[in-house]
């Protein structure tokens, strides 16, 4: 119940959060706040203390799953949304990452899982198109909109995670992990921002994902031999390595695809 009532005055919160950095920092930091394991990382702090290391290392094999639910959102999003209006876009992501969430389940490892998901990031960073500004008009946000975006976001964490406690670990991290954030502030971005905005916000997300799926992999593996406190730390050291190894490795690929043409295209 804790974590229930925890995740569910979480999700609202982040949705907040996120959109001011959007307003202040742009979509993309935006995004990147939402990749990162700002809600999977409590939920499985709680279940830790809740239920034990071998429940948790179960939950973080399901939000590994989750991972690679996320990657294909964001990737599917980026694509369709330059040509898509926000609600068809949406309705196509989320059909790419169910997809997704099916295959991931289907794997018999976290590792094959984890390496689907970093494929998918990886090759999604390294052809992501061009920035193509939106020359369409778009629509200032309502006083109304954050409000029913943390209202939507609170509800639909709620019932996800209610569905999970009653069919266990590995199906509550699959379900903690769901694009529901992305969803409600990407769509709502598209709309009132404009496609290249909400395309910034998802390459966002997935720039995050990497150091997500690193900080879950110690989770599934560390638990059994440390103390959480121990865990945790190790594992936000995994995601602050992978990041920044994920950011210099694209960088240095940019530079190369343009000092060879015709690289990566």
């Amino acid at each position: 119940m804790e974590t229930l009532l925890l995740r569910a005055a979480l999700a609202p919160s982040l949705v907040l959060l996120a959109s001011v950095v959007a307003r202040r920092l742009g979509p993309r930091r935006g995004g990147q706040l939402l990749g990162a394991p700002t809600s999977t990382g409590p939920f499985l702090a709680l279940t830790w203390l809740a239920a034990g290391p071998a429940k948790v290392a179960e939950a973080a094999h399901g939000t590994v799953t989750g991972t690679l639910v996320v990657a294909c959102f964001c990737l599917a999003y980026a694509r369709f949304a330059p040509a898509r209006r926000p609600a068809w876009t949406l309705a196509r992501a989320l059909l790419c990452a169910a997809a997704a969430g099916l295959v991931g389940t289907l794997c018999g490892t976290v590792w094959l899982t984890a390496g689907l998901a970093l494929t998918v990031i990886v090759t999604g960073l390294l052809t992501w198109p061009e920035a193509d500004p939106d020359g369409r008009r778009t629509s200032p946000a309502r006083a109304w909109e954050v409000p029913v975006r943390m209202l939507l976001s609170g509800v639909t964490v709620a019932g996800a995670l209610a569905a999970g406690a009653a069919l266990g670990p590995f199906v509550g991290g699959v379900l903690s992990s769901v694009p529901v954030l992305l969803s409600v502030m990407g769509t709502s971005v598209h709309r009132t921002a404009g496609a290249a905005a909400a395309v910034e916000m998802m390459r966002g997300a997935l720039t995050s994902a990497a150091g997500t799926l690193a900080f879950l992999l110690v989770l599934c593996t560390a638990p059994t031999r440390l103390d959480p406190v121990t865990a945790f730390v190790l594992a936000l050291v995994a995601l602050a390595a992978a990041d920044s190894l994920l950011r210099l490795g694209i960088t240095r690929a940019a530079r190369r695809s343009r000092e060879l043409p015709g690289f990566l295209t």
